[in-house]
């Protein structure tokens, strides 16, 4: 198999289908860079509030939905609008990553094998093969680095550094467990989605077709790590950009008129977002193309197809 090929083909693909991007991973990203930034948020000024550091009385958590029910007490008008876009926004992060990564992979798929497929059909087919994927979702999900950095968090934050040092090995192996886990179930989505077979065989069959591919995965993962990093730090490059303006916006209004400031922020910090989560949506469909054509080219080799089936 030729890695830098399959790459290749992945980047024209990308290139040549802005419209994909743009349908099924740009609404995606943008709703999970705003989760994001709302836990990276939240987590900040939960450790700045913590004994760590300022020894509040009581906990970020509190302090803020205490702020929150007593403005919109304030407003009262504001109170149903409010639980609405919660419940939107909480229902399109829940449902809208899932269906659209099932679709993209079914349409990567389909394309690469010459067959001639609609978005709309792809969304269908998305919502259909949704439920599976999302039980493979949240089974893995624990496992991740966010989770287990959070619930390491949670434990400096309220139970001391003592406690936590007690705890590190516990938190040391779970995060390599984890990774070995991630590293085996990386086709699991692709079993599910194009093989259409049960969470607990898609596992199965990914950790064997890792464990026999495991030189082709090994090199296409340190490929695409490079590449991400590269593009991670383009996207940083771009983003200080407007935060330079930003900052220097600021200051200029603070001199002069601080309700200018705060447009500029508000206008710097929309364009700083949408960039974020195009930058983002490009570099899921490449991704998602990469590892699809990878499992494609696996499948079909005769030894790996007949010791997985």
């Amino acid at each position: 198999m030729n890695s830098r090929k399959i790459i290749a083909e992945a980047w024209e693909f990308t290139r040549d289908n802005k419209r994909l991007m743009w349908w099924f991973s740009f609404f995606p990203s943008l709703l999970s860079l705003i989760v994001s930034i709302i836990y990276v948020t939240y987590q900040f000024f939960a450790f700045k509030r913590s004994a760590l550091f300022d020894n509040a009385h009581t906990s970020f958590l509190v302090e803020a939905a205490t702020g929150i029910i007593t403005f919109l007490n304030t407003h009262s008008g504001l109170w149903i609008p409010a639980i609405l876009i919660t419940v939107v926004v909480g229902l399109l992060y829940f449902l809208l990553p899932t269906i659209c990564q099932a679709g993209m992979i079914r349409y990567i798929a389909r394309h690469r094998t010459g067959e001639q497929v609609r978005l709309s059909s792809a969304l269908s087919f998305g919502i259909l093969i949704f439920l599976p994927l999302l039980e493979y979702h949240l089974l893995v999900k624990s496992f991740s680095y966010i989770s287990i950095f959070g619930e390491a968090g949670f434990v400096v934050r309220n139970l001391g550094v003592d406690v936590m040092e007690t705890f590190l090995p516990i938190f040391i192996i779970v995060l390599v467990f984890g990774f070995f886990l991630t590293l085996l179930f990386t086709y699991s989505d692709f079993f599910i989605v194009l093989e259409k077979k049960s969470v607990v065989e898609s596992m199965t069959a990914s950790a064997k077709l890792v464990i026999l591919s495991w030189k082709h995965t090994f090199i296409i993962g340190i490929l695409m790590l490079i590449i991400g990093m590269r593009i991670i730090i383009n996207v940083v490059i771009v983003l200080l950009i407007p935060l330079l303006l930003f900052v220097l916006g600021g200051y200029v209004a603070s001199v002069t008129f601080a309700a200018i400031g705060i447009y500029l922020g508000i206008f710097l910090g929309f364009i700083a977002l949408f960039l974020s989560a195009y930058f983002s949506a490009i570099l899921n469909v490449f991704a998602n193309a990469v590892w699809t054509y990878t499992f494609l080219h696996l499948r079909g080799e005769k030894d790996i197809q007949e010791e997985i089936s």
